[in-house]
């Protein structure tokens, strides 16, 4: 899918003053998680099938005794499904939850030798892995550059190219959008970064725009202010 000649020399355009203004916010306002810190590719795996249908802070209150109890693939594809569920109900989805992290488990320990992969191409072989976190795994677990896309971060991509974009825009072109936005040399820090900022300013229903720092590259805010 070729994005418009109009959009890619708009987002070009904005591309500096956006990067500039995510990352500055970010070093600001960065949110402290347990699944933030000492990161491996099996840590954001779990955390994110953890965060799913469910919200940080209650999914912070049971991490670390998930971890503790399920430090590792085998661990966890060997779990007692009745004693996983209990675990999870504090977050609920639980029964589903569990079916997908065991799933998930068995098809790596079966499919990949135990290890996960480091192709964008191959987690999405992986049952229940999905792009955003596929993208995951390989900017946060394994080093390697990649854009991540989710709810939050598709909100602001629709608003910041508001006049190019439909409501209905694919995923697929928000994600192309995000991969001409992001920091390959910072997309750690990016990453977290937009994703924070969707939680806390470009929100869902009532954007902060008075206290948005890329303002001024968003066609939505520009549009609302000229009304």
């Amino acid at each position: 899918m070729v994005l418009e000649g109009s959009l890619i020399r708009d987002i070009e355009s904005k591309k500096p003053h956006i990067q500039k203004g995510i990352i500055k916010w970010g070093e600001e306002h960065y949110r402290h998680f347990p699944w933030r810190e000492k990161r491996t590719p099996y840590s954001v795996l779990v955390s994110e099938v953890l965060l799913k249908r469910t919200t940080a802070s209650a999914a912070k209150r049971m991490y670390e005794k998930f971890m503790s109890l399920y430090p590792d693939l085998k661990a966890l594809a060997k779990a007692d499904k009745e004693k996983l569920e209990k675990l999870l109900e504090t977050i609920g989805y639980h029964k589903r939850r569990t079916t997908i992290l065991v799933e998930i488990a068995n098809y790596i320990l079966n499919k990949s030798d135990g290890r996960i992969p480091e192709s964008r191409e191959e987690l999405l072989e992986i049952p229940f892995v999905g792009p955003y976190t596929a993208n995951s795994i390989l900017s946060l677990g394994y080093n390697i550059p990649a854009a991540m896309v989710d709810s939050n971060v598709e909100r602001i991509i629709k608003r910041l190219f508001f006049k190019h974009l439909s409501k209905t825009a694919s995923s697929r072109i928000v994600q192309k959008i995000a991969d001409m936005l992001y920091l390959r040399d910072h997309h750690q820090e990016y990453n977290y970064a937009l994703l924070d900022f969707g939680a806390a300013i470009c929100r869902y229903g009532k954007p902060k725009c008075e206290a948005c720092p890329i303002d001024e590259s968003c066609d939505y805010y520009l549009l609302k202010a000229g009304s």
